[in-house]
């Protein structure tokens, strides 16, 4: 059991918020796979807004920059937070390494909460579209 009198930054870390960086650590991992190939597909579906004959090539353009510039946004907030929050907890700042983690656990949760948003408004509207056939007489 270590002395009372230690001062608070050189308390162990908790093993709890090492099983979370780890399972963070791991789920950005992931989602860093899959980062690279959706910022191609989305420039590779910009193409289609040119075949628009009413698109202008400002507008194709300021797109590519849009899913470009979240591409980077979201691996920069990955590597970010979960370097962040490794580095913190070797320096045994609990708090901090959390919050840190945060930074790449949040915006997994969130982009996981907006696809299920789009699959659960998909299947209501596909169910509301189909109307059941008349009977025969």
């Amino acid at each position: 059991m270590p002395p009372t009198d230690t001062p608070l930054t050189t308390r162990p870390a908790s093993r709890r918020l090492r099983v979370w960086l780890i399972a963070v650590t791991i789920i950005a991992a992931i989602a860093l796979v899959a980062a690279i190939p959706a910022t191609l597909f989305g420039t590779y579906m910009s193409a289609f807004a040119a075949d628009d004959p009413r698109a202008s090539a400002d507008s194709v353009l300021g797109f590519m920059v849009a899913v470009w510039a979240f591409g980077a946004g979201f691996v920069a907030l990955l590597i970010a937070g979960v370097g962040g929050g490794w580095v913190a907890y070797r320096r045994r700042r609990s708090r901090l390494s959390f919050s840190l983690s945060l930074l790449a656990a949040v915006p997994i949760l969130l982009i996981m909460c907006g696809v299920l948003a789009v699959v659960l408004t998909s299947f209501i509207w596909t169910a509301s579209i189909q109307a059941p056939l008349p009977k025969a007489p």
